[in-house]
């Protein structure tokens, strides 16, 4: 349990609005049972029954949007029916739960649900007159207005620094962060439907003397000239990652053998007649292998690793493609 609260922060979150809630109720539904309030006691304790069971979903399912879901429409319908019992005491507790919709579920869904309960709750005559029901009505929108603005720039802002977190600063690639749910998905399909793909390591050739003889400045140069050439050349579907100093990894969902060979040589020529440091050429050894559908994430990136190694023996400012099978002599494609 622990670890995965410290790694996913929605499933934090139900937990500690669950365990809130619950230590919240706890002592008001005692209070309610002890003074002869039995309908109000039973409905805190079904409350905290549903949300105890919410919780326990969320936690062996990890349906984490179906969970937040449940618990608004669950701990909404809750305050409605308090609200009914206990009056305006009661519909207090609509605070709160407004502002843990738009964190429990989506922004358009913590609207409707917000918007249903308390219009539920001032259609009653459970909180008096017409004025203190607009009273009740215009607070619970305007604490319901802010919690949207809450989290909508939270919502941002977390977008913004997994953005931040997945792409190397430099050169604008991604990083290893999301490369091996990627690679297993695209492995996935391949499996269930036959999906063609490729993956491709390049490596620069030589970069460390780059760095030796111009400095790192023009080094990183070379690698953000490097990442927008593959941009260009390469398709909008492919990815491309930095995996090491000057070593990337091109995915490629949808490129059969043909199409691997084809794009890979074309990289390897682009490099060699674009690339420049110093006036000199920069070149690039690639190893390029199609996805098989027994693959796992390591072996298919391992074949790739081992014929970009290839074209380093054979000379470098070499494509090799490994077939995905037995290789026969003479099968490597090259170029």
């Amino acid at each position: 349990m622990k670890p995965r609260l410290s790694a996913d922060f929605r499933f934090a979150l139900m937990v500690l609005f669950g365990g809130l809630a619950v230590l919240a109720i706890t002592p008001f539904a005692v209070y309610r049972f002890a003074s002869g309030q039995l309908v109000a006691g039973l409905v805190d304790v079904l409350i905290e029954l549903v949300i105890v069971a919410i919780v326990a979903y969320a936690w062996r399912s990890g349906n984490m949007d179906r969970a937040g879901l449940l618990a608004s429409l669950a701990t909404s319908a809750g305050c409605v029916a308090v609200g009914t019992v206990g009056g305006l005491a009661g519909a207090l507790w609509l605070y709160p739960v407004l502002v843990a919709n738009f964190l429990l579920a989506g922004r358009m869904t913590a609207i409707a649900i917000s918007a249903g309960a308390v219009l539920a709750m001032v259609s009653g005559d459970s909180l008096g007159d017409w004025p203190a029901r607009g009273s009740f009505a215009a607070s619970a929108i305007v604490l319901s207005v802010f919690a949207w603005l809450f989290s909508n720039h939270s919502e941002q802002q977390r977008l913004h620094l997994e953005r931040l977190a997945g792409r190397d600063p430099l050169t604008g690639a991604l990083n290893r962060r999301g490369m091996d749910g990627e690679l297993q998905a695209v492995i996935a399909a391949a499996g269930r439907d036959g999906a063609p793909a490729g993956l491709a390591v390049l490596d620069l050739d030589d970069f460390k003397q780059v760095n030796d003889r111009h400095g790192h400045e023009a080094g990183d140069g070379v690698l953000v000239q490097f990442a927008e050439l593959v941009r260009r050349a390469t398709r909008a579907s492919d990815r491309l990652y930095r995996t090491g100093g000057e070593e990337f990894v091109l995915l490629m969902p949808g490129a059969d053998a043909a199409t691997l060979a084809r794009i890979a040589r074309g990289l390897r020529r682009a490099v060699r007649d674009q690339v420049r440091c110093g006036g000199e050429p920069v070149t690039v050894s690639i190893g390029a292998t199609p996805v098989r559908p027994d693959d796992s994430v390591a072996s298919w990136y391992a074949r790739a690793d081992r014929a970009m190694y290839r074209a380093k023996r054979e000379g470098r400012d070499r494509a090799v493609v490994d077939a995905g099978v037995d290789p026969a002599p003479g099968g490597r494609s090259r170029g």
